[in-house]
């Protein structure tokens, strides 16, 4: 008989310092589930940070996702970013649990996906494996082995880098075919349900659409940690052009935009197609309605003071 080999795992102790993270972020959440959520999204993230420094990769928990409190509240998210890879998604699992689960939020922009088993105490978490593919849930028997992790990290670190700047542009055409970039959410997850219906009646009055979606906007300190909402609604005519609607929204838990808040509409050649400006009684902002052929591109900038994102589109 063959001697059953074990499949190597790796337990990290959560310490004091691993719950006063969890609690910090939990306490910026109002409803329980959430609240329950973020803490041990955190402390999987902990966990795994924990385990490559021993590996000697770098991390850096200030482009984290999982430690941005906006995200947080819109998202299900638990990633720790790794210098010179990319984003890495620690997801907790129960103690009694078979599957690791993976929520739709983080189904793109990973380079792979960790399982962290939480003990019944919390006291410590242990990760099971990894898996390169999304998808709603992995039962645990199927996880790869956390001895291929180092490996499978540093082929990672030695591929060569495909990125061109072409790979920022947001392609309107593959959305009317069900296909969205990295961070491009459905209006409700967004807004909210409570916003939804005001959204859909602005839309469907001035542009016959069926697709929408929306992506939030973080200045940071600039506007006190209050993001705003870019959404665009595209439609397809016959002739095989689109109809393109830009708004501008307020985060869920704000009724106005911030007043002097710009949104600008630039021609691949840097000229100024069109702009409005937000005043302090505003809780939404437009672009006149427009169509496009195929292969145009623009870009839409939001800027406030001297501080402003841009997102490139192509038709």
């Amino acid at each position: 008989m063959s001697p059953t080999i074990e499949p190597l795992i790796f337990t990290v102790p959560l310490s004091f310092e691993a719950h006063t993270l969890a609690q910090q972020y939990q306490k910026q959440q109002f409803l329980l589930l959430k609240a329950k959520q973020v803490y041990l999204n955190t402390l999987a993230v902990y966990a795994v940070d924990f385990y490559l420094r021993c590996l000697g990769f770098e991390v850096d928990a200030d482009q984290n996702d999982s430690h941005n409190p906006i995200i947080m509240k819109m998202m299900d998210v638990a990633d720790l970013w790794v210098k010179r890879l990319g984003r890495l998604e620690c997801r907790p699992v129960l103690p009694d649990a078979r599957v690791c689960q993976i929520p739709p939020d983080v189904w793109s922009d990973r380079v792979g996906y960790v399982a962290v088993q939480m003990s019944q105490t919390l006291k410590e978490a242990t990760l099971l494996g990894f898996t390169q593919t999304a998808m709603a849930e992995v039962p645990l028997s199927q996880l790869r082995s956390l001895s291929d992790f180092p490996a499978y990290l540093h082929q990672l670190q030695q591929a060569p880098s495909t990125a061109s700047p072409t790979d920022s542009v947001v392609n309107l055409r593959r959305w009317l075919e069900g296909v969205f970039e990295t961070g491009w959410q459905t209006i409700e997850a967004v807004l909210g349900i409570e916003k939804l219906h005001l959204v859909s009646v602005r839309s469907m009055t001035q542009l016959k659409t069926e697709i929408k979606r929306a992506k939030l906007i973080n200045f940071g300190m600039q506007l006190g940690d209050q993001a705003v909402v870019l959404s665009l609604a595209v439609g397809a005519n016959i002739n095989e052009t689109v109809n393109v609607l830009v708004q501008l929204y307020p985060d869920p838990d704000s009724l106005r935009l911030p007043s002097s808040l710009k949104l600008v509409m630039f021609s691949e050649f840097g000229e100024m197609l069109q702009e409005v400006c937000s005043r302090g009684h505003d809780n939404y902002i437009q672009l006149r309605p427009f169509t496009g052929a195929p292969g145009d591109c623009f870009t839409i900038q939001v800027a406030f003071n001297n501080v402003s994102v841009t997102e490139d589109f192509v038709l």
